[in-house]
């Protein structure tokens, strides 16, 4: 995972602790306005009743077209390494269940659906850890007792806050014995004659996850095939991938009863999404084998990949399986977040969803005051909360409100729609959605330094006069039916 994005202003501790949040609740004239800037330190502040402010420049127009309808969202989510775990484990139990909160369940928090596990270590884990013994070629060793020191207990309280949450199961490295240059590190290969092994040790991983209540909908072949990395990870081209998918992996799961755990390949940057799948899913079988393709956000926006590759691959799912920001550009030994992650969270979220994405799943929601745990790599990242075990404490960060003002409102089943604004110039994005209940929610992100005000329209017809998108902020507009 790499981790270079720009970042803004800081906000200082006492700002965080300042910071409030507000559920999904109250109206005005049948509209509800949600939220976060940067002037006042706060997030998620109901605007829905604010008289017109003086100094906001208006002229703008921003419309919703409920009629043009794009893709089916299914819901957003995060990650649950055993870093993340280990962090949040070292809080008291009522403290633990009330961040997970705030993650998963739907009453005042993010309503995150979906959860991104590792299968094995990755760079944020307490240590190297496999599921098998070195040299077990058969697998009678096999056992995941390392999740349930801490990774398994996190996700039975998700379980509980969130009963249909799903798991993504993504491997950073094989065993070392099955790689080519003998560790987990470095890159190297999985060695050919370990291709059917290795097809079942997903298995055994799916059905051991099962028997603990847990249900995988998806697995990634490998994460980041192309990073050649200090901690966990191994090198597959996309033939490769396309060969273990089609002629091992597929014909694994559907042999174990395992045939509606859906693969997905690549999992890895968007800037390469075009190229990577017309090598995958030109191998035979492997396009009927593979449901969809993940990606990470790390080398740019690239966001006209992803439509290219719906417009390829129009049947496929499209996938952001990871994403996060990190201390490696001028933030080596301070793990609090800063204004400028919520805006790099939000402009991704709306490039995704404006350009079919239809699963999304951050990364790193728990690490403690030092950006760990980690092991293999030299820092360590900005979570959604940062956790102070010694107090007994969490703090949520930008990036975490950032989340909030999409996964709150867009719900698993909404339609993505066509949305516009009248002067594209002005700093402001946005995107839209109709939700299965019949509610429209609009995202505008002002990452300009003017405050602005801007006319909200269903087509033609006006729902609101004037919306206030104060300078360098964050606004969620939610319009009952």
């Amino acid at each position: 995972m790499n981790m270079n994005k720009k970042t803004g202003h800081l906000f200082s501790c006492v700002a965080m602790a300042l910071l409030t949040l507000v559920p999904i609740g109250a109206q005005a004239d049948n509209v509800t306005v949600i939220t976060s800037a940067l002037a006042d330190s706060s997030y998620l502040r109901d605007q829905s009743t604010l008289s017109p402010q003086p100094g906001f420049a208006g002229g703008l127009d921003i419309r919703l077209y409920p009629d043009v309808k794009y893709q089916t969202f299914m819901g957003f989510g995060t990650s649950m390494n055993d870093a993340n775990a280990a962090a949040a484990m070292r809080l008291s139990p009522e403290k633990r269940r009330e961040a997970m909160r705030l993650l998963f369940s739907t009453d005042g928090g993010n309503g995150y659906v979906f959860c991104r596990v590792p299968m094995g270590s990755n760079d944020f884990s307490t240590c190297d850890y496999t599921c098998v013994k070195q040299g077990d070629k058969r697998l009678k060793t096999f056992n995941i007792n390392h999740d349930k020191k801490y990774i398994i207990p996190m996700l039975g309280i998700a379980r509980e806050l969130s009963p249909s949450v799903r798991l993504l199961v993504s491997p950073w490295s094989p065993p070392a014995y099955m790689k080519t240059n003998g560790t987990r590190i470095h890159g190297g290969k999985l060695k050919a004659d370990y291709r059917g092994q290795w097809a079942e040790y997903f298995a055994k991983f799916i059905k051991a996850y099962a028997a603990e209540g847990l249900t995988t909908e998806f697995v990634t072949i490998q994460n980041e095939p192309e990073a050649v990395q200090s901690w966990e990870s191994c090198i597959w081209t996309g033939e490769d991938e396309g060969v273990f998918a089609a002629n091992y992996l597929r014909p694994r799961l559907d042999a174990e009863g395992l045939d509606s755990v859906k693969i997905f390949f690549w999992d890895h940057n968007r800037n390469r999404v075009v190229e990577r799948a017309k090598a995958t899913l030109g191998v035979p079988g492997a396009r009927q084998a593979l449901a969809g393709i993940a990606y990470h956000w790390y080398e740019g926006d690239g966001f006209p990949q992803l439509r290219a590759f719906h417009e390829l691959n129009p049947d496929m799912i499209i996938m952001e399986s990871e994403f996060c920001t990190g201390p490696n550009k001028g933030r080596t030994t301070m793990p609090y977040g800063v204004w400028g992650d919520l805006e790099l969270f939000a402009h991704e979220l709306i490039g995704d969803l404006n350009n079919f994405t239809n699963i999304i799943i951050d990364f790193n929601p728990f690490l403690d005051t030092k950006a760990g745990p980690f092991h293999n790599r030299g820092v360590g990242g900005i979570p959604n909360m940062v956790v102070d075990a010694a107090s007994d404490k969490f703090t949520p960060q930008p990036n975490y409100y950032a989340m909030a003002h999409f996964s709150r409102y867009i719900r698993p089943g909404a339609q993505i729609l066509l949305s516009t604004c009248s002067d594209e110039g002005v700093g402001l994005e946005v995107t839209a959605a109709k939700n299965t209940d019949g509610s429209l929610v609009c995202v505008v992100l002002n990452r300009s330094g003017r405050n602005r005000s801007t006319k909200l329209l269903l087509s033609d017809k006006t729902v609101r006069d004037k919306v206030m998108l104060p300078a360098h902020s964050l606004t969620t507009i939610i319009l009952k039916p």
